[in-house]
């Protein structure tokens, strides 16, 4: 299951005086465990109209039965994701989980996991906690809007993650895509565990590469094999 948040969670403008537009689109990966093909994913951006997004990310192992289901509502104002509520599902061999939960109005979360209620209260000069897929969106336009030092709380399930982000390079990758000019970005997680995502500026900020190094070596890697910016919301609504 950690693996396969993994995937999801990494998919998880340029003007000072405006806001970007949110661009729909599609993308798909490969996840890798220590070198070797663990899971695939999906991510898909609807615009439904007067304002109000939807994010779906899938993803599932190559073996073992696992699947990653999580889709978001949202709005989209002055800079700031709003969640509107989100599903959560996780299946595995010989269990399963499912999250529901949806803003209160103070900036909070209200999340149902399996019927067990929870209530994250937003911290003081956070304007609303964010779920994981929403996190993923405020991210990225963050990215456009100049910022280097991004700091975040989202809803995981039954935790708050509490997370900073700090762009370190501009760097040239080369993937099966191609090769593509981006911002490394780094989040670390104690002194030995830190997680790399590199973003490309020229496909809306997209993901096009995660990694996750633990005492110097790459434990698990993401790679983008497919994205599709879109430049109107004509996306079907199911994922394939």
């Amino acid at each position: 299951m950690r693996l396969l948040k993994f995937v999801t969670v990494c998919w998880l403008c340029f003007s000072t005086s405006g806001y970007s537009q949110i661009l729909p689109f599609e993308a798909e990966y490969q996840a890798d465990f220590k070198g070797i093909p663990l899971a695939k994913g999906y991510r898909q951006l609807l615009d439904l109209g007067n304002n109000i997004y939807q994010i779906r990310s899938t993803a599932t192992a190559l073996a073992g039965g696992l699947k990653y289901d999580d889709t978001s509502r949202f709005t989209y104002y002055q800079g700031n994701v709003k969640s509107l509520g989100f599903v959560h599902k996780q299946e595995g061999l010989f269990s399963s989980l499912q999250a529901i939960g949806h803003p209160d109005r103070n900036g909070g979360l209200i999340v149902q996991v399996d019927g067990t209620h929870h209530h994250f209260e937003a911290p003081e000069n956070v304007h609303q906690l964010l779920d994981a897929a929403g996190f993923s969106v405020q991210l990225q336009n963050d990215l456009k809007k100049g910022l280097t030092d991004l700091h975040y709380y989202y809803n995981v399930i039954d935790e708050v993650d509490n997370y900073r982000f700090h762009v370190i390079a501009e760097e040239a990758i080369t993937t099966g895509l191609g090769t593509f000019d981006t911002l490394k970005i780094e989040q670390k997680k104690g002194d030995n565990r830190s997680t790399w995502l590199w973003l490309a500026p020229e496909l809306d900020y997209q993901l096009i590469k995660a990694e996750i190094v633990r005492n110097g070596s790459t434990w698990a890697s993401l790679e983008a094999t497919r994205i599709d910016i879109k430049a109107d919301s004509q996306l079907a609504q199911t994922a394939p």
